[in-house]
């Protein structure tokens, strides 16, 4: 009913398009972003005295782009949610305690980078 064909010459470019408010949206919060087919990675840097600061305005971020998705038929799927801290080990034990919750589910930090299965 909505969309393009999964597979077709314009799905990419029209998936682009449509998404392309995630980027406006993650500017706003002045945090950057790297997309790759349909997986987005939002990230900034802090100091690790900072990191509570950080990661609370990363959850604004991701609460409005939760909220864009909402409105534009698409699901935040926060069981696939990740995020990590990286630095030295004296800074990571500054930031250890800070978790994320996305929409109701906590999200702890993760001790390695996962990729997704069509990156390999």
């Amino acid at each position: 009913m909505y969309g393009v064909p999964q597979g077709s010459v314009l799905g990419p470019l029209v998936f682009v398009v449509y998404t392309a408010d995630v980027i406006s949206i993650a500017a706003m919060h002045n945090v950057r972003v790297h997309t790759y087919a349909d997986d987005t990675q939002l990230y900034t840097s802090c100091s690790a005295t900072d990191g509570a600061t950080s990661a609370a305005q990363l959850l604004r971020c991701i609460d409005d782009v939760n909220r864009w998705m909402c409105s534009n038929r698409l699901k935040l799927n926060a069981d696939k949610t990740q995020f990590i801290w990286l630095g030295a080990p004296r800074q990571l034990q500054q930031v250890s305690s800070v978790q994320l919750i996305v929409d109701s589910i906590p999200i702890l930090p993760s001790n390695t980078c996962q990729r997704p299965q069509h990156y390999l």
